[in-house]
């Protein structure tokens, strides 16, 4: 929080596209894709601006909220095993700490349930 009071933060998200199913198989995470097949891409910059968020109403929201990458469109769902074990591992956590918080879990409906 406090990184976010002193100045903006940018994050470049970069992405290796599949080029080669052979040599750069989505389900086996073991398997390091060469940068020479696909170098990296940046697709986005994701722009923080410079704000405040330590009051309490933002801790309050911040508290309820639950991370999931499946909060996403069809085509950007993401792939192989190990992200669908994760899906029922996000699910199963983020009911028990609501449960243990005694805060009723619901999913935001639109960026204005999380924005302020």
């Amino acid at each position: 929080m406090a990184e976010l009071q002193e100045r903006p933060n940018a994050f470049d998200i970069q992405v290796q596209l599949c080029t080669d199913m052979e040599r750069m198989p989505v389900e086996d995470v073991t398997v390091e894709w060469p940068e020479k097949l696909s170098p990296f891409v940046t697709v986005a910059t994701l722009r923080i601006p410079q704000q405040d968020i330590s009051g309490e109403d933002n801790l309050e929201k911040m508290d309820v909220l639950s991370f999931t990458p499946w909060r996403v469109t069809a085509e950007h769902a993401p792939l192989g095993n190990i992200m669908r074990a994760r899906k029922e591992v996000y699910r199963r956590s983020s009911i028990l700490r609501h449960e243990l918080n005694q805060q009723q879990r619901e999913e935001p409906r639109s960026a204005n349930d999380v924005l302020p």
